[in-house]
């Protein structure tokens, strides 16, 4: 189970010195103290004479551990569950991110998490990143239904860019997606609407790989482009002439601005899983995102055009 340049019309100049650098570098520390732990744990390997049934159990955890590094991703999972039963997972984790796509602001969060996977057949599946899912097609690696989510908005206190800006709700979406599992790869495709007073639409290639250094260490890392259409562009990069004319009142220079539709984002995530015993997991995550659609870069809202998001915690499988 377990997911970047542009010129500012009005207002600040884009700032591409996000700190990159430290979030990588943690990252790379966290596999490094992974791989000397499980090391350690290698030269303590159980007796011979179990060794045949520590062979089916290790290759069975291996296959639940690269689902979830794969669902930590937000990236495509065609995989059916562990043995065809229910697969349990919560966790939590803290995780830095920009406040939205474009701001250079950025600000600490408490991210949970949890994930169902195996319910009904393996025909439906629960997690706070993909959502309320059922798979109306199961064809051994490919798979296509559709999913639920709700996807959260922002407020005008979020960003000194925003202020004076009406805030943005939360709305619910529906999803209607193809994956297909070619090990270790797996790629997808996923439409998805958005309800509510401004609606709109998002289309979505996904692409993962999935591989295990060792049996107690996952890493999966995919790949991610979007387009937007201009409902959407509309409701998250536009800005009405009566809201720059608002706004510039108060002091928050910004000219009106109505997008097109096009392509949104280009992103990479790479997330780390690793067993410390047969229940907990360390999980570290790096997503990096570029806009790279003039629609959403041309925006006065757009002070960064690459933002970072980094996540670091925990997990317990039942």
């Amino acid at each position: 189970m377990i997911n970047c340049p542009a010129t500012d019309r009005a207002g600040p100049q884009h700032d591409r010195n996000a700190p990159l650098s430290l979030l990588f570098g943690a990252f790379i520390l966290t596999i490094g103290l992974c791989s000397r732990l499980m090391a350690q744990r290698i030269d303590s390997a159980a007796q011979p004479d179990t060794q045949i049934d520590e062979v089916d159990v290790t290759s069975r955890k291996q296959t639940a551990l690269d689902a979830e590094a794969i669902s930590l991703s937000d990236t495509p999972d065609a995989e059916p569950s562990v043995g065809g039963r229910t697969s349990i997972v919560i966790g939590a984790a803290a995780r830095v991110a920009p406040v939205y796509e474009g701001s250079k602001t950025t600000k600490v969060s408490p991210f949970p998490y949890i994930d169902l996977h195996g319910l009904f057949h393996d025909r439906v599946f629960i997690s706070d990143i993909r959502g309320l899912g059922i798979n109306i097609v199961d064809a051994g690696g490919f798979r296509a239904g559709m999913a639920f989510n709700d996807r959260g908005g922002r407020t005008s206190s979020d960003s000194p860019r925003l202020r004076g800006l009406p805030d943005i709700g939360s709305a619910a979406s529906a999803a209607a997606f193809m994956t297909y599992s070619l090990k270790p790869f797996a790629f997808e495709f996923k439409i998805q609407r958005e309800f509510g007073s401004s609606p709109g639409t998002e289309a979505e290639l996904g692409a993962s790989l999935a591989m295990a250094p060792n049996p107690r260490w996952h890493v999966s890392v995919g790949a991610q482009l979007n387009w937007h259409d201009a409902k959407f562009n509309q409701k998250y990069f536009g800005v009405t002439a009566a809201e720059a004319a608002q706004v510039s009142a108060m002091g928050n220079l910004m000219t009106a601005y109505v997008p097109g539709s096009g392509l949104g984002t280009v992103g990479m995530t790479a997330t780390s899983v690793y067993a410390m015993t047969e229940h907990w997991g360390f999980v570290t995550r790096l997503g990096l995102r570029d806009l790279i659609g003039s629609s959403a870069k041309d925006s006065p809202l757009t002070e960064r055009t690459f933002g970072v998001d980094f996540a670091i915690g925990a997990i317990y499988k039942f």
